[in-house]
């Protein structure tokens, strides 16, 4: 079992549609029932309502359902702080800054992180849930 840290915007949000990717639903079963997830986001810093926030009324009852199991993580200034680099983890985001890309490298964790891009492949989560 791994901790998966995920972002919202771009990852499971559209950031052309704000509209839930596709796959969402068969994502975060995947993910929930293997493992422990996490926010890592801008719209959780401690507290998972304003992540849970992002997702009303786009997304069904279900779905919601899933997304209220994930926790919250708490951070000040980088992400990477709210990694628990003690476990096992794979980290979902659409951009990370430079100083989060060194802590991974050196945690020697720069294959923990997952970059999604709907974009170019509107597909991924199910992809990616392939392996959870």
């Amino acid at each position: 079992m791994k901790n998966i840290y995920l972002d919202i915007d771009g990852v499971l949000l559209d950031h052309r549609t704000g509209q839930p990717a596709k796959h969402l639903d068969e994502f975060m079963e995947k993910a929930i029932a293997n493992h422990k997830c996490y926010w890592l986001t801008t719209h959780c810093k401690g507290d998972t309502d304003s992540a849970l926030e992002q997702f009303r009324g786009k997304v069904g009852g279900k779905t919601l359902k899933l997304l209220e199991r994930v926790r919250p993580t708490n951070w000040s200034t980088l992400k990477s702080e709210g990694i628990n680099f003690e476990e096992d983890f794979l980290w979902l985001d659409d951009n990370l800054f430079e100083s989060e890309k060194n802590i991974l490298h050196e945690y020697g964790a720069e294959k923990k992180i997952i970059l999604v891009n709907l974009n170019e492949n509107p597909d991924q989560l199910v992809e990616i849930a392939k392996d959870l």
